[in-house]
């Protein structure tokens, strides 16, 4: 590569969001009591074990030939990816998925503290987790997840999914189920998954130290490297393991030049003064509601945006959260102008990494992290043991880093006609206090990120 081809690859890579997730949901088994003894016959083949059981389905088992330590082997094999229902995204699934993703991000974020959730990430973990699930489980991750039904929800899903994650686009997300090779789990769920999700199932040994770092490279490979690490260790009692990864790599539409990069200060939730170094530019999308005002910058090809919700004077960035909803969220995105907006955003970056069993049990998901009261009897079976949900963990990463504005942004167009008349002055969003944004898909409105920013 030439210099020049050097210097160019370098100012893509500055003009770039870096943008990543992931979710990983690890199962593990509670001893119970025995049943009733049901006999089943087994059928073998090189790799996996075909189980009948008594709904009628078939279950799968890995049978581990290698020694303790062996590479991960592929499940997939006698499963084809099929093409799933499909139903394309409408009001009902936008008011649903933006519920759970204001939900979502207000139970995570606590007072003062830099904040970033993938809703996308997680209710596609979930809605692959919750094609396992029955009884008084599956209700209740129903009535998190928005409500609908789990057929309806995968329609949904994979119709939302192929339109925002699709080949061309600059959003990427990958899908994994990992099982321990004691583990028989159900062919139909692997199956319904891969439909629907285009997820890959493998085996592997929990304990041991190169599934570790098989599952972390895998997200590291997903994530494009920006999360290199998302487990040190499994307990003892996993035997599966449910992953998505989401990344989003995509330039601005209209990019930052260096003469409009200037450093400043930033009062963050403390009401300290810290550095920052501040971008400014003049946007065409302004937003204001009761309590914010807002602007919209898009990125190359305008199927994403990048969403900044700054709260009023007087009004805290907690009390904005407290009081943000899915439906208000959707209202104001929705209503937002075409009217000029300097803008002064800072460069900033945020690493977030947290447990997700409380929030979601604030949410109303309780028994599938109960040993005792989970129900994941369609997802698969293990003898005299009962499976559930024994964590949530969830990991992002964003880096807005890019030097500059808008090129000749600030200049004023006047008409001939309107020559004579004051000229109307541009609103201002300057976000040099705690502020609110998000990554949002500019057909639906809907975040696939959404974050508070505290403190540089």
């Amino acid at each position: 590569m030439n210099k020049k081809g050097r210097k160019e690859m370098k100012l893509k890579r500055l003009a770039a969001l870096l943008l990543c997730a992931a979710v990983m949901l690890p199962l593990a088994a509670c001893v119970k009591k025995p049943d009733s003894g049901t006999s089943r016959t087994s059928q073998t083949t090189d790799d996996t074990t075909v189980t009948p059981t008594k709904d009628g389905d078939t279950s799968i088992t890995a049978t581990d030939k290698g020694n303790k330590g062996a590479a991960a082997q592929d499940l997939m094999q006698g499963i084809t990816k099929g093409k799933g229902a499909s139903k394309k995204p409408d009001s009902r699934f936008a008011n649903v998925a933006a519920s759970f993703a204001l939900d979502l991000f207000k139970d995570e974020y606590k007072s003062g503290k830099n904040t970033l959730v993938s809703p996308l990430s997680v209710l596609t973990a979930l809605a692959m987790t919750q094609n396992g699930a029955e009884g008084k489980t599956l209700s209740e991750m129903q009535k998190v997840l928005g409500g609908l039904d789990r057929d309806t929800l995968n329609a949904y899903m994979n119709a939302y999914l192929a339109a925002v994650a699709g080949k061309d686009s600059a959003l990427k997300c990958a899908n994994s189920i990992w099982v321990d090779s004691k583990l028989d789990v159900k062919r139909a769920f692997l199956q319904k998954n891969a439909d629907f999700y285009s997820a890959q199932a493998y085996k592997a040994d929990f304990t041991s130290t190169r599934t570790v770092k098989e599952i972390n490279s895998w997200v590291s490979k997903n994530t494009n490297g920006m999360i290199k690490k998302l487990v040190d260790q499994f307990d003892p009692l996993t035997v599966m393991v449910l992953m998505n990864a989401l990344c989003l790599e995509a330039e601005w539409s209209d990019p930052y030049t260096d003469n409009c990069v200037s450093e400043g200060t930033f009062k963050n939730a403390k009401g300290n003064l810290v550095k920052a170094e501040y971008m400014y530019s003049q946007e065409t999308e302004y937003i204001e509601t009761e309590n914010a005002t807002g602007f919209v910058k898009r990125y190359k090809g305008d199927r994403f945006a990048f969403v900044a919700l700054l709260p009023n004077e007087g009004t805290s960035i907690d009390s904005y959260i407290a009081s943000l909803t899915g439906r208000d969220f959707l209202k104001a995105l929705g209503s937002r102008k075409s009217e000029k907006v300097n803008t002064q955003m800072p460069k900033f970056k945020c690493e977030y990494s947290n447990s997700l069993v409380d929030t979601l049990k604030k949410m109303g998901m309780n028994t599938a992290f109960d040993g005792n009261r989970a129900n994941f009897s369609s997802m698969a079976t293990l003898k005299n043991e009962n499976i559930y949900i024994s964590d949530v963990i969830h990991k992002t990463f964003i880096e807005v880093a890019e030097k500059g504005t808008r090129a000749g942004a600030v200049t004023a167009v006047i008409s001939g006609k309107s020559a004579a008349m004051p000229v109307e002055q541009p609103k201002e969003v300057r976000l040099t206090r705690p502020f609110v944004y998000a990554i949002i898909d500019t057909r639906t409105n809907l975040p696939l990120f959404i974050g508070a920013q505290t403190d540089i």
